[in-house]
């Protein structure tokens, strides 16, 4: 990268505009600094001389797959372990227990949309294993899918592996010790995930704007800091595909200092618990009136145009 601020005006519009376009994302006005450094590691890695090299090659060629590192570059986010504990407060106190009462057994299955590098799901892997909880468990097994773009990020959500760093934000010094292990490797400071927290969690990529269809259905979704960088159409949408993935009496559990505002849903808020909100109906709902954000359901034959030089 040549300086803070190398990427021409022109083309950092184009790159908030084709995030918008792809992802529902918007960016802000703001960001150039954290666009040029997500885009200039990218930009090493896929070959690249400079940063605007690669950025002029998008918009100039079009290409579908680099639309794709693009736009997952832009849209990744910071994440750690055990992340607005409150609102894992409420998966363990409030969400499970009714389930688990209403369900007496079989199993549950919850799904992370935009899992990120994987530590809220392995966080809630780490908590499922605390005694009280394997008590209130009882023979009810709790399967995990983790959901977000093709990324990097993602890649190491499934290998499991983390920093030295990541793993002292917010891991506690037993439960580091007790569900990971030190890499061994000459030079590493690295640490795994051990086996049994891989148990019963899965994670794939796939477009999040592209509606239910392909997700399966479950009883719990997480869905957590994220909602406000969508657009408003973008959020309407995201909000019933998520609706259509819950079985009835399902849980859509939001941060716990977030909440569905306008968006279209039909779901409840329950009492006393701030972002947590429960699907009582399981009738087929319309797609969104209006404008959605480009109509794609993937990625592929993502569509650039040529900006100003």
């Amino acid at each position: 990268m040549r300086g803070a601020l190398s990427l021409r005006p022109t083309y950092y519009e184009a790159l908030r505009r084709l995030t918008l376009q792809l992802a529902g994302v918007q960016m802000g006005s703001d960001h150039a600094f954290l666009v040029e450094t997500r885009l200039s590691s990218l930009a090493r890695k896929e070959g690249f001389d400079t940063l605007d090299s690669m950025v002029q090659e998008l918009f100039s060629v079009g290409k579908s797959r680099l639309a794709i590192q693009v736009v997952s570059a832009l849209v990744e986010r910071d994440t750690h372990f055990n992340r607005d504990p409150l609102s894992f407060d409420t998966l363990f106190n409030i969400a499970l227990p009714d389930l688990i009462e209403k369900r007496g057994g079989g199993r549950i299955d919850l799904l992370s949309y935009g899992c990120g590098s994987g530590q809220d799901i392995y966080s809630i892997a780490i908590r499922a294993r605390y005694a009280a909880v394997r008590a209130m468990m009882g023979p009810v097994a709790l399967h995990m899918t983790g959901v977000d773009y093709p990324s990097q990020a993602l890649e190491r959500a499934r290998t499991g592996r983390y920093t030295h760093f990541e793993v002292q934000r917010g891991l506690s010094a037993r439960d580091l010790v007790a569900n990971f292990t030190p890499d061994l490797a000459p030079g590493s400071t690295d640490w795994l995930t051990a086996a049994h927290l891989k148990e019963n969690v899965t994670f794939q990529d796939m477009h999040l704007m592209a509606g239910s269809e392909s997700m399966g259905e479950y009883h719990i979704v997480m869905f957590r800091g994220a909602i406000a960088h969508y657009s408003r159409t973008a959020r309407v949408r995201v909000i019933r595909s998520l609706t259509k993935t819950l079985r009835p009496y399902g849980y859509l559990i939001l941060g716990s200092g977030e909440d569905l505002q306008d968006s279209y849903s039909e779901l409840e808020p329950v009492a006393g618990a701030p972002g947590l909100y429960r699907r009582l109906k399981h009738d087929p709902m319309t797609e969104p009136v209006g404008k959605q954000p480009n109509g794609q359901t993937s990625f592929e034959g993502a569509k650039t145009r040529r900006v100003g030089t």
